[in-house]
């Protein structure tokens, strides 16, 4: 330090001056450079961003290339993408076509090595967007960096460059093992960026979450977190919540805080349904429809179906659209009479007519009513069904169509069309429609539809008697048979009341039948069975009996927010009760659940309620 020093003071003395030094006059000279460099720069960077069209643009780059940075070439994509964004120009073929925006593309290449992580994602958004194919030397080169840089981005990145991802139309390498690292990479930050204050990140991520079906803990975390927000969540945001809870587990008993989110989400929908856009609204009810006819009964709630269908009503959605809610509420058991009373009011519309709708129109609406069990008041209805026969896909002769399956629900809606009963009896469809493999349905179908048209119609229409028999054999017997009748004969007094799997002429099978006189149980007659069907015949019941039949149907066959039949087996019922016989329904699946106490008086009040329409009161010891 000191011989420095001494130096220094020995140039002083000496007259020396740093201004005449070689290093001083050249560090000068470069700064007035550089000063000049970067005016010219800052010009080329404003005349890019102020560019009114991608030509000036273009013409910028070719101007300037050999003087522009990374930043310059970067701020030309940006500009032409946010030109095409805002409806400047649409041929982004011809863009791409370009060779000068070929060169820039290149040059963007060239400098790869000067730009961060951030910097190549945009790249990616702006040439995704302009249709730049993703085989692209340029586009490459840009994912690879990424690919090399990926330990660098966090949460919101890897998002959004998981969305860019999706963009790309075409198969490509990098874009798989870009698709394949992302969620792992997710998955590693997640405990470290999950903000429990931020509710539209959190909203993100569970998105993510679900889309890519990350592990349980992920995916609970960011629910957990979501929870602290329920006083703060929104109809937009409760519903992208309930879209990725119905890609995911929500059983109650493993999950229940994603069961939770779930309801609470189902609660804002229904109070904030009017902020919602209908297409909005269809797309969520239908992801709800998903997951219910996948056996979880979780996702099922009726308040929030009932908003839906109100929803329809209150915003005067047109006959189409709303046939399609409607529809979607029908797949899921949901019954809503007002949504019934607002489309049949539609239908007598002109611009609705049904003589005029598409097939899918048609056979969708029919099966709304059946489903529903709703028929409109009798002024109204005698329109419609003429509307109906009147609409020429009835005279239509294609066999793939459901014929018999829309005979079946107009018959369990009263009507019955002619050109419809002759087309499915005729032996031509009969042949053509059970040559199908595993045909147990169709069977059952047609033997429902014969009975229902000779009782309530018209003993002119017939199935041949070979078919006839391979349905009564194909009637399928209750599971629950057993544990019902034990029940039931404690409460009667005694099995000798009761018979089981008991065939009745028309081949239906009564799960178990009592025969009752003047309301008191009559003992059935020694019987033998030889296998699981009895035929009525065997029993040698009395002639003063009246026959009771129980029919056990699931949980499906009736609708979910009520203890209403379905229409088609409504049918079932009122056949049995036109050819003379006292027909009870039973809800096996709500049986079961009543606890063991009650399950007696559960059969013997639905038996006395029937008894009670038919004029008698049950008397059992």
């Amino acid at each position: 330090m000191a011989q420095i020093l001494k130096n220094v003071w020995r140039n002083v003395l000496s007259g020396s001056s740093f201004t005449k030094t070689p290093f001083k006059a050249t560090s000068f000279t470069t700064s007035l450079s550089e000063v000049g460099w970067v005016r010219n720069t800052d010009t080329i960077m404003t005349s890019i961003k102020t560019a009114p069209t991608p030509e000036n643009i273009l013409a910028t780059v070719q101007q300037h290339l050999p003087i522009m940075t990374h930043k310059h070439l970067l701020q030309a994509l940006r500009s032409l993408f946010e030109l095409q964004k805002s409806g400047k120009f649409e041929q982004t073929d011809e863009l791409i076509k370009d060779p000068t925006f070929s060169v820039l593309c290149q040059n963007v290449k060239k400098h790869a090595r000067a730009l961060d992580v951030n910097e190549a994602i945009e790249a990616v958004k702006v040439l995704s967007f302009l249709r730049v194919p993703v085989d692209s030397l340029i586009l490459q080169t840009m994912l690879q960096l990424i690919r090399t840089n990926i330990n660098l981005i966090n949460i919101r990145q890897i998002m959004f460059l998981d969305f860019l991802l999706d963009q790309f139309d075409s198969k490509n390498h990098l874009v798989d093992v870009l698709k394949l690292a992302l969620p792992l990479t997710f998955q590693i930050h997640l405990p470290l960026e999950l903000d429990n204050d931020d509710l539209p990140l959190l909203r993100d991520m569970l998105i993510y979450s679900c889309n890519h079906d990350l592990p349980d803990r992920c995916i609970n975390n960011v629910v957990t977190g979501l929870l602290l927000h329920d006083q703060r969540i929104d109809a937009q945001t409760a519903k992208s919540i309930v879209w990725s809870l119905c890609q995911v587990n929500c059983t109650e008993k493993v999950f229940p805080t994603r069961v939770q989110l779930l309801h609470i989400c189902y609660d804002i929908i229904a109070q904030q349904i009017d902020q919602l856009h209908y297409n909005e609204v269809l797309r969520t009810v239908a992801k709800i429809k998903g997951r219910v006819l996948e056996k979880h009964p979780e996702y099922y709630q009726e308040q929030l179906l009932d908003a839906i269908a109100d929803y329809v009503i209150r915003n005067n959605i047109e006959f189409e659209p709303a046939l399609l809610i409607a529809r979607v509420l029908s797949r899921v058991a949901h019954t809503h009479l007002g949504l019934m009373e607002y489309l049949c009011n539609l239908a007598l519309n002109e611009e609705n007519n049904l003589s005029t709708v598409r097939t899918n129109i048609l056979f969708s609406f029919i099966n709304c009513l059946s489903n529903n069990n709703y028929t409109p008041d009798m002024d109204q209805w005698d329109v419609i069904r003429q509307n109906i026969s009147e609409n020429p896909i009835l005279s239509a002769t294609n066999a793939a169509l459901p014929w018999t399956k829309v005979c079946l629900e107009l018959a369990s809606l009263g009507h019955y069309d002619d050109k419809l009963l002759e087309k499915v009896f005729s032996e031509k469809f009969l042949i053509e429609y059970l040559a199908r493999e595993k045909n147990t349905l169709d069977l059952l179908q047609l033997l429902t539809l014969h009975e229902a048209v000779n009782a309530f119609y018209s003993d002119e229409y017939k199935l041949p008697q070979d078919i006839i028999q391979k349905a009564k054999d194909a009637y399928p017997i209750h599971a629950a048979t057993d544990n019902v009748m034990n029940y039931l004969a404690r409460g009667l007094g005694g099995k000798e009341y009761l018979a089981k799997n008991v065939v009745l002429p028309n081949g239906f099978i009564a799960d178990i039948l009592l025969a009752l006189k003047n309301g008191t149980p009559v003992v059935i007659p020694k019987y033998t069975q030889e296998n699981e069907k009895v035929p009525i015949e065997n029993l040698n019941l009395p002639i003063d009996v009246l026959p009771t039949c129980l029919l056990m149907f699931n949980q499906g066959c009736y609708s979910m927010n009520s203890n209403r039949l379905r229409g088609t087996f409504r049918l079932v019922l009122d056949t049995l009760e036109k050819q003379g016989y006292v027909a009870v329904s039973i809800n096996v699946s709500e049986w079961m659940k009543t606890p063991s106490h009650e399950r007696i008086p559960y059969l013997m009040r639905e038996i006395d309620y029937k008894c009670g329409e038919m004029g008698m009161k049950l008397s059992a010891t």
